[in-house]
């Protein structure tokens, strides 16, 4: 058993599994990190329509998630699948393939034409994958976002800051986070984990909401 599991460590930490292995170990730390609510997932802006038709305005990293159809979901979520399936290949990669170039300029040659490759085919599959929950997302109806302005939620993540934080909603069922931004006419304060408060704009280009805290003597 344990020569088994040190076989097992010993491939994980092989080129190229290894760049996956590291990816695999921070999307784990990240969803961790954000079940404790201490991040949120923000949804990557490449566009409401994902056309790729021109990139000439967007970023080398944007078109190249546009063209692979990675869009309309959360980063991490890509990232996690990208990370899940390339691991998978390159692991196997590693079990079948990597004794026939276990060291030398064939060992990184074949390694980097490896990783390549597999992150090609996670890109690919990851696009594939995503694709009906992107379509699923784009049906929910927009009108019960801004349904919601005038009520009271309460802070989930650690702080709120304007590029990052969730708050919670009771909406008489399981719960919705909405991601939350403080409002720009507020001064002198900064919101915390546990305080209360008030959903006054909706963002609809950002799906986020404009908030005020609710006073102690308002709660």
């Amino acid at each position: 058993m344990q020569d088994n599991f040190l076989i097992f460590i010993t491939k994980i930490s092989l080129y190229p599994t290894i760049v996956f292995t590291g990816l695999v170990m921070f999307v784990t730390l990240y969803w961790l990190v954000s079940l404790l609510g201490m991040v949120d997932m923000d949804a990557i802006d490449v566009g409401e329509t994902g056309d790729v038709s021109d990139l000439s305005s967007v970023g080398f990293f944007s078109g190249l998630l546009l063209k692979f159809g990675l869009y309309g979901v959360p980063l991490i979520i890509i990232l996690t699948l990208v990370s899940l399936i390339g691991w998978l290949l390159s692991y196997v990669y590693t079990s079948l393939l990597h004794q026939y170039f276990s060291s030398g300029l064939l060992y990184w040659v074949f390694g980097t034409g490896a990783l390549l490759f597999v992150l090609v085919v996670a890109l690919w599959l990851t696009g594939i994958i995503i694709a009906p929950i992107r379509k699923n997302i784009a049906k929910i109806p927009k009108r019960n976002a801004s349904s919601n302005i005038g009520k009271i939620a309460v802070v989930r993540t650690l702080s709120v800051t304007d590029k990052h934080g969730e708050a919670e909603l009771n909406d008489g069922g399981a719960g919705l986070i909405l991601k939350i931004r403080p409002d720009i006419n507020e001064h002198g304060y900064s919101l915390k984990q546990g305080d209360k408060v008030l959903l006054v704009e909706y963002l609809e280009h950002a799906n986020t909401y404009r908030v005020e805290r609710v006073e102690d003597n308002l709660r």
